[in-house]
This record gives C-alpha cells, sequence and structure tokens, in this order.
C-alpha cells in the first residue's frame, strides 16, 4: 500500500510544472543613510561593487505566466586599500513571471526586506532594519524548459533601521546570469 500511494503521489508532482531558478549578478548600487549617499561620503575614494544573489521556486498559472517565491539579496560594499561598508539588502515575497514571446523573460517581486550590514572600521556602528523591497527584471531565456536566463535587474529597497531610526535605502542595477528550469 505505502508503494503505491507513494507511486501516486509521484506521478501527481510530476504532472505540475514547477518553475525554479538561481543565480548570481554583479553591477552598481547606490546606499543611502538618513540622506547620505555612501558613495559621495567616500568623496570617489572608495570603490564601490553590488552583488545580486537569488533563488526562485513557483508554479504555472498559464502558457505564459508564472507564480513564484523568491528569496534574495544584494550586497552592496564600499571599500578602499584599508576599510570596507557592506549593506546587505535581503528580501523575500511573490514573484510574478510573465513571457510575453517564447524566450522573453520579464518579471517583477516585491516583498519584505530585512538588512545585515558590517564594516571593519572601529567606532562605526552599522545599524540593521526591515522594510519593503521591489525588484524587475528583464532577460533572454536560452531554453524552452531548461537553459539560462540573462538578463538585467533594477532592484530596490527601503528599509528603517532599528536603533536610531533613519531609512536606509538600496537602489542597484546588475546584469546577472541564472539556471532556470520550467
Amino acid at each position: 500500500m505505502k508503494k503505491l500511494c507513494s507511486l501516486i503521489l509521484l506521478i501527481a508532482m510530476n504532472s505540475f510544472a514547477i518553475y525554479f531558478d538561481g543565480g548570481i549578478g554583479f553591477g552598481g548600487a547606490s546606499t543611502e543613510v538618513g540622506n547620505i549617499d555612501f558613495g559621495k561620503a567616500c568623496g570617489g575614494e572608495c570603490d564601490e561593487i553590488a552583488v545580486d544573489l537569488g533563488l526562485r521556486v513557483g508554479g504555472q498559472i498559464n502558457e505564459r505566466f508564472w507564480i513564484a517565491g523568491e528569496f534574495g539579496g544584494v550586497g552592496n560594499r564600499y571599500y578602499d586599500s584599508e576599510n570596507y561598508i557592506q549593506f546587505n539588502s535581503y528580501f523575500i515575497g511573490p514573484s510574478f513571471i510573465f513571457y510575453p514571446v517564447e524566450y522573453l523573460h520579464l518579471s517583477g517581486s516585491l516583498g519584505y526586506s530585512w538588512t545585515s550590514n558590517n564594516t571593519d572600521i572601529n567606532g562605526l556602528y552599522l545599524y540593521d532594519g526591515s522594510g519593503a523591497a521591489l525588484s524587475l527584471t528583464v532577460a533572454y531565456d536560452t531554453g524552452i524548459n531548461d537553459g539560462a536566463l540573462i538578463g538585467c535587474k533594477i532592484y530596490s529597497s527601503s528599509v528603517t533601521l532599528d536603533e536610531n531610526k533613519k531609512d536606509l535605502s538600496t537602489v542597484g542595477f546588475m546584469v546577472f546570469i541564472r539556471y532556470v528550469h520550467k
């Protein structure tokens, strides 16, 4: 009986269309805390990089529309030869994926965001917070069922820091590559 139930469950699971993608992106971002832009506060003396990591899992609604849950984050690092300041903005929420034509992937996500910030500068305290985030992506999908998404992403998060109640905003533009299965 257990084998029969397992077989029925396996057949039922295969009848659902499952969406999965995950990957990495790089680009630039801007982080402001209490209306102070950290890129400008460096006075041109530091470099900056943004890294995007993400994972989405969901299901198909119709031939061109998918809904997925997304977990991702953008790390925005300002650094020079001696020190760094790292602003990490994490995100969880629904993602709406649309294929207007066969290989064109459009998606948008809106959800809960939280931060985990750190630095190696002695005496500088960075607070964490929570708020909301939004991301929009445009990508070329290289495969019908399995392939790669190659595209760009605009990301924005706005959180209120726990201790000092200042606003921390991160806005970024990244290019990415992701494995996709649908």
